[in-house]
């Protein structure tokens, strides 16, 4: 089947002004167009292996449910579910590591994945990093997870879900039509601490035809003010096929 888009992609990821180590991972799929990012953390270098061992299991079981001979073995409305199913079992995992060694006791992750299936967009998240979507205009499709979501006078953001901190998790996955020149780009909470929604929408207004432009340009403008975290970005620009249109 002849898709009427094809997939731009670009992701970049800096340690930032202070950290010594990147608890920042991202991963993306192009077969299966699967992007992936998650955020760690926990002492030493446990933040950094509960995100790395979720994206590799997370991208895993992606893999799994795609190995059908058929180009797509589920329907847009089915993935959700199949999603749903693979973060759970992925938490499962990074929590029975956080319980079998002491140094990595207590460590977790925030994720934030999207796949592009024909026509629909699926995406999940836990915590709070983000998916945005450009189009026209910025719109933040994610919920963040946090305290400061919920209790705006609280002192400090402190995330309410989380990948592998507990036994069980539950991610908000949602699914919307995607449009020719969407631009979505996932981002750890480096960037959002730092830079506004007003400036990301100005960075990519200016920069729309070059998605790895923009992309630097957000982390630069995050470095400019402070940058203290580690600071990650994952943007994916749907091309339209001039051909064929998409179905409205």
């Amino acid at each position: 089947m002849h898709l009427p888009y094809s997939v731009e992609s670009f992701g970049i990821s800096d340690l930032g002004l202070v950290r010594g180590n990147n608890e920042d991972v991202f991963h993306e799929i192009p077969l299966h167009r699967f992007f992936v990012l998650a955020d760690g953390m926990g002492g030493h270098n446990a933040g950094e292996i509960a995100a790395k061992e979720v994206v590799h299991h997370l991208s895993t079981s992606v893999c799994q449910f795609f190995s059908s001979q058929e180009e797509f073995p589920f329907t847009a409305e089915e993935i959700p579910f199949q999603l749903h199913q693979a973060i759970v079992k992925a938490n499962l995992w990074v929590h029975a590591l956080s319980e079998q060694k002491k140094e990595l006791s207590g460590m977790g992750t925030t994720l934030c994945c999207l796949l592009l299936h024909k026509e629909s967009l699926i995406y999940a998240h836990v915590g709070d990093s983000r998916i945005y979507r450009f189009r026209e205009s910025l719109e933040q499709l994610t919920e963040d997870h946090s305290l400061l979501n919920t209790t705006p006078t609280a002192s400090k953001n402190i995330i309410t879900r989380a990948v592998g901190t507990n036994p069980s998790v539950e991610p908000d996955i949602s699914l919307s039509k995607i449009e020719p020149n969407d631009i979505y780009f996932l981002c750890s909470d480096g960037l959002t601490d730092f830079v506004s929604d007003e400036e990301l929408c100005d960075i990519l207004t200016k920069n729309q035809s070059c998605i790895k432009t923009a992309s630097q340009r957000m982390i630069e403008s995050a470095k400019n003010k402070g940058g203290s975290d580690n600071i990650t970005v994952l943007m994916i620009k749907i091309v339209h096929d001039k051909e064929q249109d998409l179905p409205r």
